[in-house]
């Protein structure tokens, strides 16, 4: 090991001995001293001072020249480990500690290489656990958290310090959970099953792993709330079409099974029952195109025509619309306006749609010699106009109203004026005040009448 440095060493000593040895002879060579016992011990003994003077004169330069770098070299390991990564020793000579030197450099390249790549890698990896919408979980073997993400931390309410200090029982306190993680633990398989948790619907998978000396559990909790209720609404949107559908085609089906026994040969009766059918289908259409505007609208396929509009003539013309079916019901409608509205921002035609709709549920709603009021105020602090359709009519359940702005949505039809209705008008309204960037809700109570509110953004 060293063999230049060992050498170095040894020919400054054997040069040392040389030397001094060839003085001693030198001295010991003159006449007399010879055969003189006290001149030969004074000569060794000169010698052996002089030897030990001139070793130790050697001895300390050699001993810095090849302390020193290893000194230099230990500081700068120190620094390293401190993360200072670019620190490095510079060689000063080209012996054996010259290139341990070189290669501790080359070394600490390629592990800074490396860590960089890790720190990348770890980067990516935190990345994904922190913004990914799935919860993760590691265990070990013994249920103790090792890691935890934002998502399963937000899911549990848990912080991350809290969680990391618990076993994986206490952190998510759910008896299926835990089943699924012992199940998991004894078949040493994996396990996926779905899991309940009050209103959030979720899929677990956990499986086993075991990567060199890392052994554990990973648990993914996948969120399904949003696609369940997205399967259910499909569900129950096919299922009030078709219970929608079936109550005209019945009554067609019935009224040409009349026709064609015996009633079109008494033509009042026949036209009667084409009356009807005329009727029906008129039902049947409405509810089509109904079904394609919400369809439209729900997609985004109907671009809004905003400009700088007057409230009163967002709500006069849906008025005039609907004033003689108000007066046959023998309903008062009123228009109650303050001075000097400011302008919104809207799509006229379809603010117009939305304010029919609301107004013709108020006049079913609402028995003979009662009032709608329309009338708007400003909310200056949110910028914008506050519509209200106020009636007198026979109210809403309190249980009825969460649900009001459902498809298909209705409240009793035996309350209403025999008016048919598809239940689709205020679900078209909702998505059209939505699409203003505004607000739709309604407060009510039974047998004493209902107010319609939607917002409309103040043109600027």
């Amino acid at each position: 090991m060293f063999p230049q440095i060992r050498w170095r060493i040894a020919i400054s000593y054997l040069i040392l001995v040389t030397v001094v040895m060839a003085g001693l002879a030198s001295y010991l060579s003159r006449p007399g001293c010879l055969g003189d016992a006290g001149c030969v011990r004074q000569g060794v003994s000169v010698t052996a001072v002089i030897l030990l003077i001139m070793a130790a004169a050697i001895a300390f330069p050699v001993a810095a020249r090849t302390t020193r770098p290893v000194r230099h070299l230990t500081s700068v390991i120190r620094r390293i480990t401190e993360g200072e990564w670019e620190a490095r020793v510079l060689p000063q000579t080209r012996d054996e500690m010259g290139e341990l030197i070189l290669a501790f450099n080359d070394m600490i390249d390629a592990l800074r290489q490396q860590h960089l790549a890790l720190l990348e890698e770890n980067g990516q990896f935190d990345t994904v656990l922190n913004y990914m919408a799935d919860g993760v979980l590691i265990t070990d073997t013994a249920g103790r958290v090792r890691l935890i993400n934002p998502a399963a931390s937000k899911l549990f309410s848990l912080s991350e310090k809290s969680a990391l200090q618990r076993t994986f029982a206490e952190a998510v306190r759910h008896h299926q959970l835990i089943d699924l993680w012992q199940a998991c633990q004894q078949s040493g398989e994996e396990v996926t099953a779905a899991v309940e948790m009050g209103r959030v619907f979720l899929q677990v998978i956990i499986t086993p792993f075991k990567e060199g000396w890392a052994e554990g559990y990973l648990v993914i909790l996948q969120d399904l709330t949003t696609m369940r209720h997205l399967q259910t609404v499909r569900r129950d949107f096919i299922s009030n079409v078709s219970h929608e559908l079936r109550t005209p085609l019945a009554s067609l089906r019935v009224i040409i099974e009349t026709l064609q026994e015996n009633a079109y040969d008494d033509p009042e009766t026949a036209v009667h029952f084409l009356d009807r059918a005329a009727g029906e289908i008129d039902v049947l259409t409405q509810m089509v195109q109904e079904l394609l505007e919400l369809s439209r609208i729900e997609s985004g396929q109907v671009p809004l025509r905003l400009k700088a509009t007057a409230v009163a003539d967002l709500l006069l013309v849906p008025m005039d619309r609907l004033k003689h079916q108000a007066e046959r019901a023998n309903l008062h409608l009123i228009l109650d306006l303050p001075a000097a509205l400011p302008l919104v921002l809207a799509d006229p035609t379809r603010i117009h749609q939305v304010v029919s709709n609301l107004l013709h549920n108020a006049i079913k709603f609402t028995p003979d010699g009662g009032k709608i009021t329309l009338k708007a105020n400003v909310e200056t602090e949110k910028n914008e106009v506050v519509v209200t359709i106020q009636d007198s009519g026979i109210g809403i359940a309190k249980e009825e109203l969460e649900r009001i702005f459902e498809r298909f949505y209705k409240s009793d039809r035996a309350r209403t004026r025999s008016l048919g209705g598809t239940g689709l008008g205020l679900a078209i309204s909702r998505h059209v005040v939505q699409a203003h960037n505004g607000r739709i809700w309604v407060k009510s109570k039974e047998h004493k009448g209902s107010s319609f509110y939607f917002t409309l953004p103040i043109s600027s």
